[in-house]
């Protein structure tokens, strides 16, 4: 059967620890929380790998300043990565405070120095069992309510480093023969499990952070392809997206789809008198406008320039042209100088039209676009209603 030593497992360990902070890269990513996250993972690493891997190259007994690095590494490293952890939750935790744990751990280990081997055993034991439960609690948001399968394992991870702990500590309470250099003290048939557990650790944690960074990054790219950056609304590609589940709904129920096209009137004019920045305070505070006079199920996307579309479930076309009428009336009724100083006013041409149960989105937006012409052909700041599709 296998069987390796305590300070195997320390070399295990430190050799992982380093590993893993050569993953953690944070230019991998562009979230300033996940950034500070792995800046900090990767510090309580190195601390890790530095602290354990270094007896490596001592002859045994180790000496006590040995002892005391391996006691400061594995304590301290602990810590450190459960601010990460707390960084990566989004939970605002103060650097000050981190250094200021750290710097105690390290007066500690400095006071139990003259109790030599006996004092670095209970230091490195009790502490690593605090420092994980630290952890814990800096980490509670992410392991309570974990957003993907990645962040449950990293809990996993957590809870594992907290059992261990324990367990350590508590054999340590029965302890009554001589204390060894190697810090560790375990049932003799739990050696070579916890020594493969710590081995493994370091590098399945930053294997876990990497997916759980990769994983929000990928959200975050799909939430700005889905959202139009200036107005918040949705996107031309994300209003594709979001109309299969409205159109599916129309077509089960009794009910039908409003597919409206909103132009505002002379854009550029106010583009030109006031600016691009005032043209774009203008569609930012529209499609607020447009947005509080729609229902909840109602999609409001930019569709390109100064134009938007609305897909609205309704009963009828006549309930449609109200639809439309109500968000023309409300951009006409707003006080543009608050928003833009020196804007007496702005309008919208308006085309609606119902999506037959048949037919394709394209066309009701097509026909939705030719109202949109005859109402701006027609004088403008009106609503025009789309043919019937035939």
């Amino acid at each position: 059967m296998l069987q390796l030593d305590v300070l195997s497992s320390f070399a295990i360990c430190g050799a992982g620890a380093l590993v893993g902070a050569a993953m953690l890269r944070p230019s991998l990513t562009h979230d300033a929380a996940a950034a500070e996250a792995l800046r900090i993972c990767r510090s309580g690493y190195a601390v890790i790998g530095v602290g354990l891997l270094q007896p490596a190259v001592l002859e045994v007994p180790l000496p006590l300043w040995s002892q005391a690095t391996m006691a400061f590494g594995a304590v301290g490293g602990v810590i450190i990565i459960g601010w990460a952890v707390a960084a990566l939750a989004g939970e605002r935790t103060a650097r000050t405070a981190m250094w200021l744990t750290l710097a105690a751990v390290f007066a500690v280990v400095l006071a139990a120095l003259p109790a030599g081997t006996q004092g670095m055993t209970v230091v490195c034991t009790l502490g690593l069992a605090a420092g994980s439960s630290l952890t814990t609690w800096l980490g509670r948001r992410l392991l309570w309510r974990p957003r993907d399968m990645h962040e449950r394992l990293i809990g996993v991870t957590i809870v594992l480093m907290v059992v261990s702990s324990a367990l350590r500590a508590s054999y340590l309470l029965t302890w009554s023969g001589p204390y060894e250099s190697h810090l560790m003290y375990l049932p003799p048939m739990m050696v070579t499990p916890f020594t493969l557990l710590y081995g493994v650790l370091p590098v399945v944690f930053a294997m876990l952070l990497h997916n759980v960074i990769n994983a929000r990054l990928l959200a975050r790219l799909h939430q700005r392809a889905m959202t139009d950056h200036l107005t918040g609304s949705l996107s031309r590609h994300a209003l594709v997206d979001g109309a299969s589940t409205l159109i599916a709904h129309a077509r089960q129920g009794d009910g039908g789809l409003a597919v409206i096209m909103v132009d505002f009137d002379h854009f550029k004019q106010i583009n030109d008198q006031h600016g691009h920045a005032g043209g774009d305070s203008v569609l930012r505070h529209a499609v607020q406008v447009l947005q509080a006079q729609l229902r909840g199920e109602a999609l409001l996307a930019r569709y390109g320039g100064e134009e938007f579309v609305v897909l609205a479930p309704v009963s009828d076309l006549p309930v449609a042209r109200r639809v439309a009428e109500r968000m023309r009336q409300a951009l006409e009724e707003t006080t543009w100088p608050d928003v833009v100083p020196g804007l007496i006013k702005v309008t919208a041409s308006l085309g609606v039209t119902l999506l037959a149960r048949d037919e394709s989105l394209e066309r009701a937006l097509g026909r939705a676009d030719e109202a949109l012409y005859r109402a701006k052909n027609g004088g403008r700041n009106q609503v025009q209603v789309g043919l019937a599709a035939a």
